[in-house]
């Protein structure tokens, strides 16, 4: 009588046969018949025959169950032997009973049960494991409106932290996201106007294997399945028309709602999808379609990523423009904003056939952007990632003087602005370059919406700009650089000369290649204007006007035609001329006292 474990199927043979007596080929075929239901190989024990006959029925019968143990159970798992395993333990740990010790050993071919190289990976029937029971799940980020749909409950909204249970649904909305954590640290985020259940989260064995199906209903997944882990993992997402099989994989599900299919997209490992007509294996770098009644096409070769060499990494304006060169073969973009690398905290996502794409509000500070094209079968392609900086707020105040192309006044130039609610101060710059690598004037704290230089800019073309300043968002954004212009004055009178019939009047000018407008008047308003003159000179004679005061003024007018503002009021007074008969009378008194 043996009392050691049976390290095979033959030794099994043999010892049974020593202690039994002689059994009917009934008895064979009722022991064999679960053999033959089942379609996966046991341990078989019978009596060895007394003739030749079913000596060649037995070699018969372990050539048929060798070629049943060759096909895998309809379900199974991968168990990676580690140190100190082996086949009796892990079944003590796992399995429904320490009867399934030959079954594994058999279905694995493993030669010495007491002795497995770690590493090792056994295949494992789901209907051999040991059921322990559901897992839960965690929601690890969300943004957005994400509701909770649980059986017998109102719903409610998804928060951080919240754990999920076996039946539960998830819905997202516009711009919405939510990524959930499984007991194998499986990680599926759900994208925006999204529906899903979680069907299946089980525990087999001694935490041996986690087993999750999704059932996706409408809208598109991201999912990560680990690789290397302690824990054994069956990660599957069912679609209306295919069911996504992944073990240490990175992929995408999406819904294709217009087609009435659905598509997968690999981006490490290799997924299984098995639609209603076949199973096929999409490695990685590859997507597939699957529609309902048809069979599935031949995987298809993902987009390459995006050239991002155009995309800017700094933004200061809002909604953002993201400038992208065109992708060959993209109908189509999805665009994805987060505030970590790995895209665990999606902020923002869109899909749109333009470019370049425009996003609206998202707050200041330091981002993730993610853009991959979209095939004409609707398979997103592989993802080009560049970070970036927004720092939109407080905004730029609105702009009064001097606007863009405008002069200021020759002394003492103001510069005005509207006040931003936002804003606790303002910080102004001015410099004679457009790039300002020369700043000639600089007040990071002006208060109020006006600023009035102390002391006065020499005339010429400058470049000013400014922003605002807040206690929350620190200093906003620049306003666009606003050329301006200080005028050269309107000269003034340095000589005038008077004859019986003329006058001149002599000016200097201020640069070379100036002209001037002159303009004599008998008022101040200048409505009773009795000579206006363009001259090249910085002279200018005029006929003499009759006895009174007269007002002059005169403006320059630069080499590019610009004319500046009218200098300064000037007056001139002219003698009255006296007739001859007055002269006469007011000589008879001298003549009568002679």
């Amino acid at each position: 009588m043996l009392n050691r474990p049976l390290k095979n199927v033959f030794e099994a043979a043999d010892a049974r046969q020593k202690r039994a007596g002689k059994r009917s080929l009934c008895v064979i075929n009722a022991h064999f018949e679960p053999v033959f239901n089942t379609a996966a190989a046991t341990q078989i024990v019978f009596q060895r025959p007394v003739n030749s006959n079913f000596v060649r029925l037995r070699g018969l019968l372990l050539a048929a169950l060798m070629a049943l143990s060759v096909p895998v159970a309809a379900e199974e798992w991968i168990y990676t032997v580690r140190p100190g395993d082996n086949l009796w333990n892990l079944t003590e740990r796992h399995l429904k009973s320490i009867d399934y010790v030959q079954k594994l050993q058999q279905l694995n071919n493993v030669r010495n049960p007491y002795v497995m190289p770690p590493g090792t990976q056994l295949r494992i029937p789901t209907a051999w494991t040991r059921f322990i029971g559901d897992a839960l799940a965690q929601v690890t980020s969300v943004y957005g409106t994400v509701t909770l749909q649980r059986s017998g409950q109102e719903d409610k909204p998804v928060e951080l932290g919240m754990q999920l249970l076996v039946g539960d649904e998830i819905r997202s909305g516009n711009d919405a996201f939510a990524v959930i954590e499984f007991a194998d640290k499986s990680h599926l985020r759900v994208q925006n106007n999204t529906r899903l259940r979680l069907e299946n989260m089980r525990i087999f064995g001694d935490y041996g294997l986690i087993d999750t199906l999704i059932d996706l209903q409408h809208g598109r997944t991201e999912s990560s399945v680990p690789g290397k882990s302690q824990k054994s993992t069956r990660f599957r997402i069912k679609t209306p028309s295919a069911i996504s099989l992944v073990r240490g994989t990175d992929f995408r599900v999406g819904i294709i709602e217009e087609a009435q299919s659905s598509g997968s997209e690999v981006l490490t490992g290799v997924v299984e999808v098995n639609s209603e007509k076949k199973p096929i294996k999409v490695p990685a770098g590859y997507g597939i379609t699957t529609s309902r009644g048809i069979p599935p096409g031949a995987p298809i070769k993902l987009l390459p990523p995006p050239d991002l060499s155009e995309t800017a990494g700094y933004y200061e304006r809002l909604p953002l423009v993201i400038q992208l060169k065109p992708l060959s073969g993209a109908h189509a973009y999805r665009a994805q904003i987060a505030i970590d690398r790995d895209f665990a905290d999606l902020w923002s996502e869109f899909v749109t056939t333009a470019l370049p794409f425009r996003n609206g509000e998202i707050p200041d500070g330091d981002y993730w952007l993610r853009i991959r094209g979209i095939d004409e079968s609707r398979i997103e392609g592989k993802d080009a990632v560049i970070p970036f900086s927004l720092n939109a707020r407080p905004e730029a105040p609105f702009i009064i003087a001097p606007l863009p192309g405008g002069a200021t006044a020759p002394q003492q130039q103001e510069f005005k602005w509207a006040l931003q609610s936002e804003a606790s101060h303002y910080a102004l710059m001015i410099s004679p370059d457009s790039d300002f690598t020369r700043v000639i004037y600089f007040n990071p704290e002006v208060q109020g919406n006006s600023l009035t230089l102390s002391e006065s800019l020499t005339p010429g073309h400058y470049f000013w700009r400014i922003f605002s300043v807040s206690a929350g968002e620190g200093a906003g954004p620049m306003s666009d650089v606003m050329p301006f212009r200080v005028p050269y004055p309107g000269p003034s009178l340095e000589a005038t000369q008077l004859n019986e019939k003329e006058m001149t009047f002599v000016w200097r000018a201020a640069a070379e290649g100036q002209s001037f407008h002159f303009q004599l008047a008998r008022d101040q308003a200048f409505t009773g204007i009795i000579h206006d003159e363009m001259t090249p000179m910085s002279q200018i004679t005029v006929a003499k006007p009759g006895g009174g005061t007269y007002y002059l003024r005169i403006k320059t007018i630069e080499s590019d035609g610009f004319q500046g503002p009218w200098g300064a009021l000037q007056t001139v007074e002219i003698p009255y001329s006296i007739p001859p008969w007055l002269m006469l009378l007011m000589l008879l008194p001298l003549l009568v006292l002679l």
